[in-house]
């Protein structure tokens, strides 16, 4: 798991539900970096689309990698 995708991952905990535009600017991270950690992370089935449509938030899955990985990376 990447730092980025570690720090969406930390943003959406523990139960909020954002655009990639407010997770960019609350990462802090570029639109690429987070896109591409919002895809990464998808894909894993650590976080999940949900309404209003374009918002993300972290699935049980992705709090336990959090809480793994987190220390690691000091968040």
């Amino acid at each position: 798991m990447t730092p980025a995708e570690i720090a969406v991952l930390a943003t959406l905990h523990p139960d909020r539900t954002l655009t990639a535009p407010e997770i960019a600017r609350a990462a802090p991270l570029t639109t690429w970096r987070t896109r591409n950690a919002l895809s990464h992370l998808e894909s894993r089935g650590l976080i999940t689309p949900s309404r209003p449509r374009g918002r993300y938030r972290i699935t049980p899955r992705g709090r336990a990698a959090l809480a793994t990985k987190s220390r690691r990376f000091a968040f």
